[in-house]
């Protein structure tokens, strides 16, 4: 991934497009990453504008939504584009795995062939859309076929930047004739299944199948899902122009969705100010003296940066590039510190404001004030913890470790005091939404707007040129998450017109202890965790667990922070365990060791994800007290 430093085993994504350090095609690039970064500046532009007319001029505007829901889909699209030139998207690869590396390259061009079917076909769909149109946004007075022009320009860039990928160890026009492969696959798909013989079998069964298998052979998951969906409206005879409806719906019509990039961008301006330096400090000054010394500064800086990326991604690579070297000079393997690292990361997901809580919030339809509330005690649980347990492998075997010197209260508050802006920043969010004076959506854009102003202002470490590399970096990340949403909406129409949910909520009736039906979906999350990265694993369960879980009479809210704590302890298990691949690379680990090294970690883990599982009240508790439900 060019915007980030973060590299994962080579296995996990398709290869990158190969990129010329100058000439035309240098510039088309850093134009359309350039496109990309100011439509999110738009949307964050205008949904403040929106915020200031409203309190400061008490004249609300009508078109400042409606602007930037249209922006976000082509934001969406062109930076899916940057993101397939990037390898980005993200892709299941436990059968890539179980092969000899020898075969990846030919695992490599299957998976760039199954994309260019599916963008041929969200192309070609969305030019029929286009057509057949005839609406005009209210207050904008435009036609809605300018906002779908957004799915066929963007497949067009994907299926060029795909065409440019770099596969090792191929003949050249490999990569060629893989992109011609799909598009020919496409062609078949939109025009011979229906008469094939696939018209005989179930919907959603076609569907759930072709998409199991579209993985398995290595499709990235989002195209894995369009081009799984497609297969099943076409055998179903289900009118294909609804795919494009639903996909560019899924994101154009949901105005919660933009609060993720509003986020991703405060994030990223906030790690871009140096905060992280400023976090470390307080944490070495309260609890670097204790038992576990930088282990335990390691757990509490993900802790307080969780409150501030949102990420555990994110986390783990900039805790781990930070601190498992000075772990290291204390006694620390480097394994362990990077299982420590790894581990702690997850917190990320559990303190507002939270990506994966964002994601769940779109799709389950709840209150994303009151899951970020939910979040805040589980959080500090796992946080603590995880802290305990580290202290107690600190006093033994060969994970004897020294400590720093105590710090003096001089030291302590005014490394506090230094990072309390930092501090101030989440919780003046979680006020804001409290307090009913913004959606969320508008918390993310004076959230983005604040993170500008304490790193230009008071930190005083932020630049234009990493501001404007924050900006390009989010919006990358944006093309990556939004884009697979985006493609879950054609799937997730089909298993609501089967009633798939309401099936399954039936069959269950007869389990009429919650704990029990909490526990099982406890243990499915956790298989489930253990193939699939956190948001393709929501985008998949999260349509059909809901409504299962609300007929059963189980707390949606409680049910998201156990959903997404259950899928991130999956990230920390192989075959897949995306934080421990991220982890390994940035400390140069061996990856078997790190996972040897989580083996203890996985104890304190799983007794937070009990507590929470049989005790709703610890995530629901502060929600409710604060008045959110």
């Amino acid at each position: 991934m060019e915007l980030r430093e973060t590299v994962v085993d080579p296995s996990e994504q398709l290869p990158a497009a190969e990129t010329p350090a100058r000439g035309w095609l240098r510039q088309f690039d850093l134009g359309l990453d350039s496109i990309g970064a100011s439509l999110l500046i738009i949307m964050v532009g205008v949904t403040a504008l929106q915020i200031v007319m409203r309190y400061v001029f008490n004249a609300a505007l009508p078109w400042p939504e409606e602007a930037a829901r249209w922006a976000f889909l082509w934001l969406v699209m062109l930076s899916a584009a940057t993101a397939t030139r990037h390898g980005s998207h993200i892709r299941m690869t436990t059968l890539v795995h179980w092969l000899p590396r020898s075969t990846w390259r030919y695992t490599d061009l299957l998976g760039i062939g199954l994309s260019a079917a599916s963008l041929t076909l969200i192309g070609y769909l969305g030019v029929n859309l286009m057509r057949e149109t005839t609406a005009v946004a209210i207050n904008l007075g435009i036609s809605y076929s300018w906002l779908y022009l957004a799915l066929p320009v963007g497949a067009t860039l994907s299926l060029l930047a795909l065409l440019r990928a770099h596969v090792r160890d191929t003949f050249r026009g490999s990569v060629f004739l893989a992109v011609a492969g799909g598009v020919l696959f496409a062609s078949l798909v939109a025009f011979f299944v229906s008469e094939s013989i696939l018209v005989i079998f179930d919907t959603t069964a076609i569907a759930v199948t072709a998409c199991l298998v579209l993985l398995l052979l290595g499709a990235p998951v989002a195209h894995a899902l369009l081009l799984g969906s497609a297969i099943a409206y076409e055998a179903g005879r289900l009118p294909e122009i609804v795919i494009a409806n639903n996909f560019a719906s899924s994101v154009s019509t949901n105005f919660v969705m933009l609060a993720i990039p509003f986020f991703i961008l405060m994030g990223a301006l906030m790690n871009a100010s140096g905060i992280t330096a400023a976090l470390i400090r307080v944490a070495v000054a309260f609890v670097g003296h204790w038992r576990g010394g930088l282990g335990q500064v390691n757990i509490l800086t993900s802790a307080m940066l969780g409150g501030l990326s949102g990420s555990s991604s994110a986390d783990t690579a900039i805790v781990g590039k930070t601190l498992v070297g000075p772990m290291e000079k204390t006694g620390y393997s480097r394994e362990y510190a990077s299982a420590i690292t790894a581990s702690a990361a997850i917190t990320a997901t559990l303190i507002p404001p939270s990506i994966s809580f964002l994601i769940y919030a779109s799709l389950a339809g709840v209150s994303v004030g009151a899951l970020f509330m939910a979040g805040i005690v589980p959080g500090l649980l796992f946080a603590a913890t995880l802290m305990v347990a580290v202290w107690w492998l600190s006093g033994r075997g060969k994970n004897k470790v020294d400590s720093v010197d105590k710090a003096p209260s001089r030291e302590r508050l005014t490394s506090l005091l230094y990072a309390t802006p930092a501090f101030a920043l989440p919780l003046g969010i979680l006020m804001m939404l409290r307090a009913g004076v913004v959606t969320a959506t508008e918390a993310g854009a004076a959230a983005c707007i604040l993170a500008l102003l304490l790193g230009f202002l008071v930190f005083r470490k932020l630049r234009a040129s990493g501001a404007w590399e924050s900006v390009r970096e989010s919006a990358h990340d944006t093309g990556v998450i939004l884009f697979l949403l985006a493609a879950s909406g054609p799937l997730a129409w089909i298993l609501i017109a089967e009633e798939v949910p309401a099936n399954l909520a039936e069959a269950l009736t007869d389990i009429e202890n919650q704990t029990l039906l909490m526990l099982g979906i406890v243990l499915f999350l956790l298989m489930l965790g253990l193939i699939l990265e956190p948001p393709p694993a929501m985008v998949l369960i999260v349509p059909v667990l809901a409504p299962l879980a609300a007929a059963a009479g189980i707390d949606l809210i409680h049910l998201g922070v156990v959903l997404v704590l259950a899928i991130m302890i999956g990230q920390l298990t192989p075959p897949v365990g995306g934080l421990v691949y991220i982890a390994a690379t940035v400390t140069k680990s061996k990856v078997g060791r790190v996972f040897w090294e989580i083996r203890w970690l996985y104890v304190p883990m799983g007794v937070v994800l009990l507590l929470l599982t049989l005790f709703p009240a610890l995530s629901l508790w502060l929600p409710q007290a604060l008045g959110f439900q």
